[in-house]
């Protein structure tokens, strides 16, 4: 906790020579001899979403509690007109240098400053309010534009939007997790959308016209005659946008055949009557394969 690879990296430069690094990378906040600042932890949410939402896009508030400048002392963490000391441990370096002899020559090592945490100060007389932290815990609103045919797991980052550092150091970030809910009507593949259609033995033979859902209406689906049970019947363009790319995907209407599990007398003399005359099944009934998603492709290329 706490590790910062930039400030790793910034003493490695220092201590051997830079080579022009410190442009590249910034250099440390301060430098040498100042004081470090220390960015403020990231506050993570979570936003849920509907799946029309996903389709349109939309502009959430978030109210969250983080922790800003304390109110009392502005962030410095010392009561009002009692300035900072610099630590007598690291001279205000807030690093401690530690050279040891080996086999291979001078070994020196750079840690932070134990004392005054790498701060290179220290708080005499702490602030009453946030007891010398510098911070005080507080309510806020944030809005955030969260882009059509996103997917549960996909984030969001609010620069600067955080927590603040210890002692006015720079805020973290907020981190919006996304989270689609689940819709009983489809299950989505990335872009596209399955709804799974019942029809009657005589809409399947016979041929209809019937309406399906989709996300935020409705369509008119044709049932050719002759519809087997699992049967794919594709409405392109009617699914959820890309995230990154233009178009829609295909709302893929999978139809089944419903089997009535109680009969009438009058029904159940009609279909004894059809069984006497209707033709023999073929070997193969023609269903068309599922549909797979690109990952399960490539585990069945494998696996096969």
């Amino acid at each position: 906790g706490g590790f910062d690879f930039a400030d790793a990296l910034n003493i490695f430069m220092r201590d051997f020579g830079g080579f022009g690094f410190e442009d590249i990378f910034g250099g440390r906040a301060g430098g040498r001899g100042g004081r470090r600042s220390r960015k403020g932890a990231d506050a993570q949410v979570r936003i849920p979403l509907t799946l029309e939402e996903v389709a349109t896009g939309v502009r959430k508030t978030l109210r969250i509690k983080v922790l800003d400048a304390c109110s009392a002392c502005g962030g410095t963490g010392g009561e009002a007109g009692v300035a900072p000391v610099q630590c007598e441990t690291c001279g205000g370096a807030g690093e401690v240098r530690r050279v040891q002899r080996s086999i291979l020559g001078q070994l020196v090592s750079v840690t932070p400053c134990p004392t005054c945490g790498g701060e290179g100060q220290r708080i005499e007389t702490p602030c009453g309010a946030c007891s010398g932290e510098g911070a005080e815990r507080v309510e806020r609103e944030l809005g955030i534009d969260v882009p059509p045919g996103v997917s549960s797991g996909d984030y969001i980052t609010l620069r600067g939007q955080g927590n603040v550092g210890v002692r006015g150091g720079p805020r973290g970030d907020v981190i919006a997790v996304l989270e689609v809910q689940d819709d009983p009507r489809f299950i989505r593949e990335g872009a596209d959308l399955i709804h799974d259609l019942v029809v009657t033995f005589t809409q399947a033979a016979l041929g209809a016209e019937v309406e399906v859902p989709t996300v935020g209406g409705a369509a008119r689906v044709k049932i050719p005659a002759g519809t087997q049970s699992g049967r794919l019947l594709r409405l392109r363009g009617r699914g959820l946008p890309h995230l990154r790319g233009a178009g829609h995907g295909d709302l893929i209407v999978r139809v089944t055949v419903w089997v009535p599990t109680e009969l009438t007398s009058e029904q159940e003399t009609l279909l004894r009557q059809l069984a006497e005359i209707e033709s023999a099944p073929p070997a193969a009934a023609g269903v068309d394969e599922p549909e797979r998603g690109f990952w399960s492709k490539v585990r069945g290329a494998f696996s096969a």
